[in-house]
């Protein structure tokens, strides 16, 4: 009966494994393992978030007629037309959310629309991708070297500044 006491004492391999994770040393968290995302994945992210704002913002969906106007934006840019479809645009439907065709407008020669360009792209600057985040600093490290007007040579200079 000696035998059959001791093995009553001694622990089984489960409970002796039970009393290994109790341990002080051995964390109770397991690891949590995370893959980067992708860059594809990363963009896929940005879309969506971009589309569920424009949902909760109240962004109208643009209308066929809109669309045409600003398709002529772009259409025009270059040409002697440029700056009267441009101006036209605005005076119709205001702004364009559109980066590309924000972009297209700060070479209007009116002053006071390149700087209201310049405060739109600027503020929607966080929704753009890299490439269009660089071709931004681009254009308007030029128009600070060539604006003709005070207060669009500030403006950029200013920009500039904040985006170096």
């Amino acid at each position: 009966m000696a035998d059959f006491d001791k093995r009553e004492e001694r622990l089984s391999w489960s409970e002796i494994d039970k009393l290994k994770d109790r341990s002080k040393h051995v964390s109770r968290d397991k690891p949590k393992f995370r893959k980067k995302p992708s860059v594809k994945e990363e963009w896929a992210k940005k879309q969506y978030l971009k589309e569920i704002e424009k949902l909760f913002s109240g962004v109208k969906e643009e209308t066929k007629e809109q669309k045409s106007a600003r398709m002529g934006i772009s259409h025009n840019y270059g040409s002697s037309k440029f700056d009267k479809v441009v101006e036209h645009y605005i005076k119709k439907y205001g702004f364009p959310s559109d980066w590309n065709t924000l972009i297209m407008m700060l070479d209007h020669k009116d002053p006071k629309i390149v700087i209201e360009t310049l405060k739109a792209l600027k503020g929607s600057m966080n929704e753009s991708s890299m490439a269009e985040q660089q071709g931004f600093k681009s254009k308007v490290k030029i128009l600070a070297m060539t604006a003709e007007d005070d207060e669009l040579r500030e403006l950029s200079e200013e920009i500039v500044e904040e985006l170096a």
